[in-house]
């Protein structure tokens, strides 16, 4: 049987991510606030850490769905396209946030083509846009994953629980040992304090993870459902290990909420665990459950939207700041709320403009 070209939960999950993206950055506005909310922040700079890797599964899903590693590949033609979707936007989008930079610091030094090239290479031209790197990264690399992917189909589940494992002690390392490492190599000392832009080590297992799910979504969509409990229970596990860990560091160790959210993120091994219960269960929960016509519309809207969001939102953020300093207003929890709501809804009608843009500006803008 043919399978479906489209799949309405991979679609709204990619929404979901997005919203989740959103809540980490509007999350590190409102810590700077010293009597910030610290239920909100758990929901803002927490619960939503699994949206980040998530992605990455997304990204692999798509790929091997379409061209799973049986059909025919051209690794010339997939570049080329993935240039055009990816990089271009990326080179872009770098460009406007360096500006932006550059003219509230008086200084364009950071445009000359050699300080750029660096500010492209580790994805330091704003906060959001490492991810775009790392996702190069793996494009590059596709033959690689084609022919891991190959093998791991022959015995998935005891290859990936494997790559899980090897992936926690990666992170384990990189989150909370490899900071203490010193090289007497400034060059050097720079690229491993920036490890977190640009190392695919970070999010390998993940983006397998999708790969494999993608190749085999019928055999894992009857075993989500065979084992709804076991999913439900399990994610519901999971996010007692973030709470849990989140709550833990502060009252015994005395953490402080900036501290609590370095150490509880999705590197971290309860953020590990996370991950993987939450891709699996917010995939199954998009298949089976019921949505009104309204609520389907809405999580398409935010799916269809969601890479444009990802690019512009950060600047929607910069604006409605500004006017909440203006106004002298307390990043209260209602107030972060607010500037939540307004980000999404600015950020996902800047996209619809974009797409409606003429085809030249709109390639340059979101890649398609």
């Amino acid at each position: 049987m043919e399978k479906p070209r489209f799949l309405p939960e991979i679609t709204y999950m990619r929404g979901l991510c997005m919203l989740g993206v959103i809540a980490i950055h509007v999350g590190s506005i409102a810590i700077s606030n010293p009597l910030a909310n610290v239920q909100l922040i758990s929901v803002l700079e927490i619960l939503s850490r699994f949206c980040v890797p998530a992605f990455f599964f997304l990204s692999a899903f798509g790929l091997f769905y379409h061209t799973p590693v049986t059909a025919d590949f051209s690794y010339k033609q997939f570049i080329k396209h993935r240039l055009k979707v990816v990089f271009v936007p990326y080179v872009v989008w770098s460009f406007f946030y360096v500006l932006y930079s550059a003219i509230g610091a008086h200084n364009y030094s950071g445009l000359w083509p050699h300080h750029f090239g660096v500010t492209l290479f580790f994805g330091n031209g704003f906060y959001h846009l490492y991810f775009m790197v790392i996702l190069i990264w793996f494009y590059l690399l596709m033959p690689l994953w084609r022919w891991a992917v190959k093998a791991i189909l022959k015995a998935p589940v005891a290859w990936m629980i494997g790559l899980w494992l090897i992936q926690t002690g990666i992170n384990f390392w990189s989150s909370y040992l490899a900071g203490h490492i010193v090289l007497s190599n400034s060059l050097a000392q720079y690229a491993l304090a920036q490890r977190l832009n640009y190392w695919i080590l970070h999010y390998f297992w993940v983006f397998l993870f999708g790969a494999v799910v993608a190749e085999r979504y019928q055999v894992v969509t009857a075993w989500l459902w065979k084992y709804r409990l076991l999913v439900t229970v399990g994610f519901l596990i999971s996010v007692g290990l973030m709470l849990g860990s989140y709550y833990y560091v502060m009252g015994q160790w005395h953490y402080t909420l900036l501290e609590a959210i370095y150490t509880v993120h999705q590197l971290s091994p309860m953020g590990m665990v996370y991950t993987a219960m939450g891709i699996i269960f917010f995939l199954f929960f998009f298949q089976v459950t019921p949505l009104s016509s309204a609520m389907r519309a809405f999580w398409k809207g935010m799916g269809d939207t969601s890479y444009g969001m990802y690019l512009v939102h950060p600047f929607m953020l910069i604006i409605l700041t500004t006017v909440l300093a203006k106004m002298q207003m307390l990043l209260t929890a209602l107030v972060v709320v607010a500037l939540y709501v307004c980000t999404i809804c600015l950020s996902y009608f800047c996209t619809r403009l974009f797409q409606i843009c003429p085809t030249w500006l709109r390639c340059l803008l979101i890649g398609r």
